[in-house]
């Protein structure tokens, strides 16, 4: 292989692993971490309850998502979802008490040996104060097309045989 085809070859690996860590979603190196792991079996019974409800409060149900009460009934594998300008408290078990911000979701889910317990807030969004495009697009653009043209000239078969 030739210095050149070896260039276009680590340049391509080098713009794809680029493009790879810059556009993977946050979800694809977050691991679901527990609030609280609690010794609930799971069952058909109620696993534990809201005990106060502020504002727009949403829970799965079997037909989708209901707004809920303080008293609520809370159910393995249940979601629970605050509104803008609402907010909840949950108590699970005998030692699991957690208090739902604004803007929030709460899963219970079923593991083995109880119930773990998680609450996922929004991730602060910042806006750029212009609207125009910034160079990144640009530059990956640039490094897309640069790497497709390497591995093209690459693969490509020189025929630089010495003798026939």
């Amino acid at each position: 292989m030739t210095g050149r085809h070896r260039f276009g070859a680590v340049f391509v690996f080098v713009a794809l692993a680029a493009e790879g860590i810059l556009f993977a979603t946050p979800g694809a190196f977050a691991q679901q971490t527990c609030s609280c792991l609690v010794t609930v079996p799971a069952s058909a019974d109620a696993i534990g309850r809201l005990t106060q409800v502020r504002g727009d409060v949403q829970m799965s149900q079997a037909g989708g998502y209901a707004g809920v009460d303080a008293e609520a009934p809370v159910y393995a594998g249940a979601r629970i979802m605050t509104g803008a300008q609402a907010s909840a408290s949950l108590a699970i078990g005998a030692n699991c008490a957690l208090d739902i911000p604004a803007n929030a979701t709460v899963k219970v889910d079923p593991i083995e040996g109880g119930m773990c317990v998680s609450l996922d807030t929004p991730v602060a969004t910042v806006i750029p104060g212009t609207s125009e495009p910034g160079m990144l697009p640009v530059l990956l653009g640039g490094a897309a097309v640069g790497g497709a043209a390497a591995l093209i000239i690459g693969l490509q078969d020189d025929d630089d045989a010495v003798s026939r």
